[in-house]
């Protein structure tokens, strides 16, 4: 992390307390009213800091008024949720893994696994599943796939699919359930002449989350090797039986519109068609009847969101600076589903209002696997008074990195999307205030993904978890769904900026001429690729 000199850390100490003794006498408090007010006013702009530095030096106490008075917008026309059992912060794939086995081990009414897709080689998984439902005869277990990727085979003929129906065939129907979601967007004759592996780009379930009894552990991780290897991501153990049940109930309103896994022909070996594919019949089929697929996925999650809203409310007036508040939100704009979209537009206003209000005391981390953010917000971090570090892999720590095909090239677009990026920074005269961080560790891909906010303070006082790349795919493309929390306790927000500071210390910040000097040798071609590799992946 980047040091500042003396004399610069003295000056920051004597504006902040400049900015204490004008919060405390002000009183000043945000209101939902005040807010879309207060956004369109001139804002000044912040002071030079270097973007990295709340995360190592920070400033303590510049405002009177909590994140939870600031926050409490959030919490309008979303299910909210107080965690009252402590967080766990998982900080490392192989934990990630072992917390997997012993949660299915130990559950004994319900397991819930939603994820892009399990790794066809995950026999081990697979088999601790196969125990647990043997051992525990009320035990139910649902998993939630995506079609596409689940169905997806490999040299060996395997499949997410071909390594559940053996589970679905030895334990019923009636405990072992299969879902797979299926994109409307793939239909017609595009299915039948898009290959495989490219399929993928049309819209995917990427929602991550794993349930075991009342224990969720949300993360951006999916249920393969890499991931219990050495593929960084992020990960939160939640103990909470009504927050569970909210996932609880999102996965089981997906699956009303999925395909689900039936056993096919048991005499038949793993690597060949032991499965089959049923739609319900009262849900079109997305690949023949897209637009009636649509209005019926629609009616069921908003009809499952209004439901959530309603049971799970909550007064902003009787929030207290000491619960820890979890606000959970999905998009899934091919269904006519944009919660998230909204949810982190008003995060951003907020946190902007706070900014101007403060002089620039707000700093944001913002990860992804993969520079390719979206327009919407690229915009709002050139435009922003806060200050924000965008962390994402390196060229050698991307997924792609290696890969075949025209795949092999898409590292080499994120850098000369993130090239053009700072670019901007610098036309916007934001370099002060603006960084681009890159993962790197030897042997290691990232595929992190969240936000961290810190409000003047050497703490954070909100994160965001989940599944979205804040890309244009996470937000017209993929079912997705993240996390808000706010935590209440002085030990979570240790954990939290713990978990940020571990992979900043893996991270190293990269600026323009570095970028120019990385793409100058890309083929010229590959920029004509740009719009269908921003929108795609």
């Amino acid at each position: 992390m980047a040091s500042l000199k003396l004399q610069h850390i003295r000056q920051m100490h004597r504006h902040a307390r400049q900015l204490q003794r004008k919060a405390v006498s002000s009183g000043t408090m945000l209101s939902a009213t005040t807010t879309k007010a207060a956004v369109k006013t001139a804002h000044q702009r912040p002071s030079r800091v270097h973007a990295q530095t709340p995360l190592s030096e920070g400033q303590q106490g510049l405002s009177s008024v909590s994140a939870h008075q600031i926050f409490a917008p959030l919490t309008k026309a979303r299910p909210v949720f107080r965690i009252r059992q402590p967080i766990s912060v998982i900080h490392e794939p192989q934990s990630f893994y072992q917390e997997l086995l012993r949660g299915i081990s130990h559950a004994r009414r319900r397991v819930y696994l939603s994820s892009l897709y399990l790794g066809s080689e995950e026999n081990e998984l697979v088999s601790v599943l196969g125990e647990a439902l043997s051992r525990h005869s009320d035990l139910q277990v649902h998993i939630l796939l995506d079609c596409l990727r689940g169905t997806r085979t490999d040299s060996r003929g395997m499949s997410s699919a071909t390594l559940l129906a053996p589970l679905v065939a030895t334990h019923g129907t009636d405990r072992v359930r299969v879902s797979m979601y299926h994109t409307p967007a793939l239909n017609g004759l595009s299915k039948q002449a898009w290959p495989q592996r490219y399929n993928e780009a049309f819209g995917l379930q990427h929602i991550k989350g794993y349930i075991f009894d009342n224990d969720i552990i949300i993360s951006g991780a999916n249920l393969s090797r890499d991931y219990f290897t050495n593929r960084q991501d992020r990960y939160m153990r939640i103990s909470d039986q009504k927050f569970v049940d909210y996932f609880v109930g999102l996965v089981d309103a997906i699956s009303q519109f999925s395909f689900r896994v039936t056993a096919g022909n048991r005499t038949q070996t793993l690597s060949t068609a032991n499965y089959r594919l049923e739609m319900s019949p009262s849900v079109p089929d997305p690949s023949h009847e897209p637009r009636e697929f649509v209005r019926e996925a629609n009616e069921i999650m908003a009809q499952f969101l209004q439901r959530a809203e309603i049971e799970n409310a909550i007064d902003e007036h009787d929030i207290s600076e000491r619960d820890t508040l979890a606000i959970p939100t999905v998009q899934m704009r091919q269904l006519g589903i944009t919660q998230d979209e909204h949810h982190m537009a008003e995060f951003i206003e907020l946190a902007d209002v706070f900014a101007r209000r403060n002089h620039g005391g707000c700093h944001n981390l913002m990860a992804s696997a993969y520079f390719n953010f979206s327009e919407q917000y690229k915009n709002s971090v050139l435009s922003s008074p806060s200050r924000w570090e965008l962390l994402v892999a390196s060229p050698q720590a991307n997924g792609f990195y290696a890969a075949k095909g025209i795949s092999q090239f898409i590292p080499d677009m994120y850098s000369i999307i993130e090239h053009g990026f700072l670019r901007d920074v610098t036309k916007h005269r934001r370099n002060s205030d603006v960084a681009v961080a890159e993962y790197e560790r030897d042997g290691w891909t990232f595929h992190g993904k969240g936000v961290w906010c810190y409000l003047n303070q050497r703490l954070p006082q909100l994160t965001m978890i989940g599944s979205p790349n804040y890309g244009y795919r996470s937000i017209y493309r993929d079912l997705e769904a993240q996390v808000t929390l706010i935590p209440g306790s002085e030990h979570l927000r240790k954990d939290i900026h713990q978990e940020a500071q571990n992979l900043l210390d893996q991270s190293k910040t990269v600026n323009e001429p570095e970028l120019r000097q990385r793409i100058r040798d890309t083929p010229l071609w590959l920029y004509g690729l740009k719009p269908f590799i921003m929108s795609k992946f």
